[in-house]
């Protein structure tokens, strides 16, 4: 069962950005995905146990929202892409294009996170926990590099808060991408399966 948690109030306070580059709000969801499914990570520059801070929470929090929503649509994916060393990043860089295909909104952003989670751990169940390091390293490289004009324009991972405090009204439909041609692109992408196969298995 996927845990839930109370909505964070949103806080204004300076001190949030302070605390959360990019690459920490990453790593922190990533450990977090793998911990849940009972794998132990912990090149993600902590010392000990630290409890998350707001925007790690909220991250967690609508991460295991995705997971209630849309795990089944990742895992049929994830489970057929024969993963390598050498086409991890192919494989990870397709699957994230699809997902902002659409264009960018924090549901989008929230499932890159999810999808990244999943695919951490899919490396630990492929016995590749070195490339975990890698997809931290990816994730951050994307958000910055793709999506950081668009952040910046809806007041970063302030904006992020306030996204995770509107409660029922970020469950539209709307504020997540197309899973559905998310995974059939992919999959036609990377050779995966056909997009005749894998919709069969799904009708």
């Amino acid at each position: 069962m996927v845990k839930k948690r109370d909505v964070l109030p949103v806080n204004d306070s300076p001190q949030i950005m302070e605390l959360d580059n990019t690459r920490s709000i990453v790593a922190d969801y990533i450990r977090y995905r793998l911990e849940f499914s009972g794998y132990h990570w912990e090149n993600d520059g902590r010392q000990g146990n630290v409890q998350p801070n707001p925007v790690q929470r909220a991250m967690r929090d609508l991460g295991d929202e995705f997971e209630q929503r849309f795990s089944t649509r990742f895992d049929d994916l994830v489970k057929q892409l024969h993963l390598t060393d050498e086409n991890a990043h192919d494989v990870f860089s397709t699957v994230v294009a699809e997902t902002f295909v659409g264009g960018v909104n924090w549901g989008r952003i929230v499932a890159l996170f999810g999808f990244s989670g999943r695919f951490a751990v899919h490396c630990f169940e492929s016995n590749k926990p070195h490339l975990v390091d890698n997809v931290v390293e990816w994730v951050t490289t994307y958000v910055e590099t793709n999506l950081r004009n668009w952040m910046s324009t809806h007041n970063n991972w302030q904006g992020f808060l306030e996204f995770q405090s509107r409660g029922a009204d970020r469950l539209s439909d709307s504020q997540w991408p197309n899973f559905k041609t998310i995974v059939s692109c992919a999959a036609a992408g990377l050779g995966v399966l056909t997009l005749g196969a894998f919709l069969a298995q799904k009708s």
